[in-house]
């Protein structure tokens, strides 16, 4: 498991700082990543967000694209299911 921060390496770090994640968050201040997985903003300018289960072939399980956060919190139970592939 990881997040992908569409920002600098500096607030990827103080991001995993504050929330003591005991996953790697990683940079992409390009935001290559993002615009890969059409996870572009919306018309008012909301971030798109995206869980994704790639396995380690590079074959992806899984992809949920949400502009609402709300909506991609409560779609966890999904994101479980989908992980015992």
């Amino acid at each position: 498991m990881l997040v992908i921060l569409g920002d600098t390496l500096e607030r990827a770090h103080n991001y995993a700082q504050q929330l003591h994640l005991p996953f790697p968050v990683l940079s992409d201040p390009q935001r290559e990543v993002y615009h890969r997985f059409e996870l572009t903003k919306n018309p008012i300018g909301i971030q798109r967000t995206a869980s994704i289960i790639v396995d380690e072939a590079g074959l992806i399980h899984y992809i949920k694209r949400a502009t609402n956060p709300m909506t991609w919190l409560q779609e966890s139970r999904e994101l479980l299911v989908a992980i015992k592939f």
